[in-house]
């Protein structure tokens, strides 16, 4: 049998990162993968805040891009915009969440491994799990 493969998803935000710090203090036995979807359209910022939690974990953090975007060297967010036409996401039509976070994860997770996602999620936040 397969071991178990523990992944965490860092989002540039600071529930996601404050959840890796944590388990990576409480749990270091624990072999955790982390892995970012990247929009490519993040704030510096973003990108900066991932680096310093790789210095912190000791440990580099996966850069999932949309394999399509990727085929066709091309930034996601904009080759997700000119193949939806110009139609920008909204509520209703969540194309940016589908194609650039979505469908990087799973074919990131595929079927192999059996995985436990850990996700950081604010205590006031009322969402159903994936």
């Amino acid at each position: 049998m397969n071991k178990l493969r523990h992944v965490l998803g860092i989002s540039g935000g600071k529930d996601s990162a404050a959840l890796a710090i944590y388990l990576n203090d409480k749990y270091p036995h624990i072999d955790f993968t982390y892995y970012y979807t990247d929009t490519g359209k993040e704030l510096d910022e973003t990108y900066q805040l991932l680096e310093n939690i790789e210095t912190y974990l000791g440990k580099k953090i996966q850069h999932l891009v949309a394999k399509e975007a990727k085929a066709a060297s091309e930034n996601p967010f904009d080759f997700f915009y000119k193949s939806f036409r110009g139609y920008l996401p909204s509520a209703t039509a969540r194309w940016c969440t589908n194609s650039m976070k979505l469908q990087p994860f799973e074919d990131f997770i595929g079927n192999e491994i059996p995985t436990m996602s850990y996700v950081g999620i604010r205590g006031d936040e009322n969402r159903d799990g994936y």
